[in-house]
């Protein structure tokens, strides 16, 4: 089965092409500053303007993303989402990041969308990987894969068991894991099970690093607490092949997607850019917005409690610390 086929593959040998940090992230990521093509009630500010009323910057060290949580608005909350200069065909990406965009608890963060994805051209005939996503009151991470037309894959685990074929084309996407039908039906339900890998729980232990390996035998997707000695590990970097991260070390992943004769990798995923982005409703947050009690008791839609209450968004931010990324030599 190809699942098995990827988890016996020869390691790879990554070396260091790019580092994103403190002192190039804003020379290395352009501001989009265009309607929300998931339509979202949201304004995102170009490079001057999120400079100047302080919606991106540094912070501990770190790059801050954030979003206005000062003023009133009917016409969108303004925010900021970023793409990275350089695209991507396969490698390991790791990101150090210490706070995401939620509220204090769970119940504090209706309205939201935050993601950290990657996505090629065309979309979404080249494909895109959303590796840290959810909205409303979501208490752990959706990881998901969205593709063109004729690209079916497996989910599994290292046991070697796999998930029945999920069709990955266009909005709906895959979603791991494949047996969730509400999660893959973008309702608002968790899709992946600890709760310290998103949201309030995420920055109660200040993050930690996602790791994405993207080969053409799979896609997977790793989360390491801020404390734990693989984060440590990984904060310390590597510059060449004999101290690059090795995945064969990572163990299990929080969410694996393996291609196959249903679906070429190398035809469905290609040259696909960084993105950081916090919006709000739109297609998914305002789409289940009456489906979640505690978010619909706030107001009877996604736009009214958003525009109405900024003092809800002061934690909806970003912080990142670093990221880096690495392709086979």
């Amino acid at each position: 089965m190809a699942l098995m086929a990827s988890l016996t593959q020869a390691a790879s040998t990554y070396n260091l092409v790019d580092t994103f940090n403190s002192t190039n992230f804003f020379q290395e990521f352009d501001f989009f500053s265009q309607p929300d093509p998931t339509n979202g009630f949201v304004q995102y500010a170009h490079a001057a303007i999120a400079s100047s009323h302080r919606l991106a910057g540094y912070s501990q060290g770190g790059i801050y993303l954030g979003v206005d949580y000062a003023n009133i608005t009917t016409k969108g909350r303004p925010s900021v989402r970023v793409t990275s200069k350089k695209a991507y065909t396969k490698g390991l990406f790791i990101a150090d990041i210490a706070h995401m965009p939620a509220g204090p608890t769970d119940a504090d963060s209706c309205g939201l969308w935050p993601a950290f994805w990657m996505f090629g051209p065309n979309w979404p005939n080249s494909g895109e990987i959303d590796i840290i996503e959810g909205v409303n009151t979501q208490s752990v991470n959706s990881i998901t894969l969205h593709t063109g037309p004729g690209c079916s894959m497996s989910t599994g685990n290292t046991s070697g068991t796999a998930s029945p074929l999920l069709d990955c084309q266009g909005f709906e996407g895959c979603t791991y894991p494949s047996d969730d039908d509400d999660v893959n039906n973008n309702n608002n339900k968790p899709t992946t099970t600890t709760s310290s890998n998103y949201g309030a729980g995420f920055n109660a232990i200040s993050g930690g690093v996602y790791a994405v390996e993207w080969t053409d035998a799979a896609i997977q997707v790793w989360f390491f607490p801020r404390n734990s000695a693989q984060c440590q590990r990984l904060q310390q970097g590597g510059s060449d092949s004999a101290s690059a991260p090795s995945p064969e070390t990572f163990g299990p992943p929080l969410a694996a997607f393996y291609g196959g004769a249903a679906c070429s990798i190398p035809a469905h995923f290609a040259q696909h850019n960084l993105v950081f982005d916090t919006t709000f409703c739109g297609d998914w947050a305002g789409r289940v917005w009456a489906k979640d009690a505690t978010c619909a008791a706030l107001a009877a839609r996604c736009e009214d409690y958003v525009g109405a209450n900024p003092e809800a968004y002061v934690q909806a931010y970003w912080l990142v610390n670093e990221i880096r990324v690495y392709q086979v030599a």
